[in-house]
């Protein structure tokens, strides 16, 4: 695990190119994201998901507030910052030292002192179950997608369903795997640094199988769009 987490890790904190990292990791102001209502757009658009699960779950809107969020791979905190309002804490999960500096200023700048948990993974993702605070709300957008390999993907969907409180629930983006090899994924870890940005997908029926299996009770898909292969799957604990 620790030459995989390096391989990763090569790319998401020590890339040579940092401008590139920063822009992949939506930071606030680098390059695509120096127009700030793109790079806000992406939290805003994270805020309306978790209503329409809250609408799903027949949750009254009243109940979105003061919780317990978890986010695995919160980059520069787009999503930290769109959910700013309904979080009491917001527990980010990065292999970035880099990104959580980053997502702890931004949301502090904007007068949230305290509300972000940086939670730094250096080992398997199940390294830090018993780190974890217990959760009412959980994400990764845009993150699945770069993860080395499908197990992967699953011990992180284990661990978080350890820190989750009953009912928790939560929103996960993928990249779906439907036969067009540009997001068929990577073969090997030693495809990573050339294929980060697509090295790693599911087909939708088994990831639907997947979240049941690690203890979710899937509830809904959207958000399928073929050009990227994106699909936003809803769920909770059971």
């Amino acid at each position: 695990m620790t030459d995989l987490l390096d391989t990763i890790k090569a790319v998401w904190n020590d890339k040579d190119d940092e401008a590139y990292r920063q822009d992949q990791s939506h930071w606030r102001g680098v390059g695509r994201w120096a127009n700030d209502a793109a790079w806000q757009s992406i939290g805003a658009l994270t805020l309306d998901r978790f209503k329409f699960l809250w609408r799903i779950l027949e949750r009254a809107p009243s109940a979105m507030r003061d919780l317990s969020v978890l986010e695995w791979g919160q980059g520069g905190g787009s999503n930290v910052f769109g959910l700013r309002e309904v979080a009491s804490q917001y527990q980010g999960v990065d292999i970035s030292p880099k990104n959580l500096q980053e997502a702890g200023r931004m949301i502090s700048a904007e007068g949230y002192t305290g509300l972000f948990k940086p939670v730094l993974l250096e080992g398997p993702p199940e390294e830090i179950a018993d780190k974890l605070l217990p959760i009412d709300m959980f994400l990764s957008t845009a993150v699945f997608q770069h993860f080395p390999s499908k197990d992967y993907g699953v011990q992180v969907l284990k661990t978080i369903r350890k820190a989750c409180k009953p009912d928790a629930a939560g929103v996960i983006q993928i990249r779906f795997d439907n036969g067009n090899p540009t997001f068929s994924g990577i073969k090997s870890v030693e495809e990573y640094a050339e294929r980060h940005i697509v090295a790693n997908s599911y087909a939708i029926d088994a990831f639907w199988d997947i979240l049941a299996s690690c203890g979710f009770k899937p509830l809904a898909v959207d958000g399928i769009r073929t050009q990227n292969n994106y699909a936003t799957f809803y769920m909770t604990a059971k």
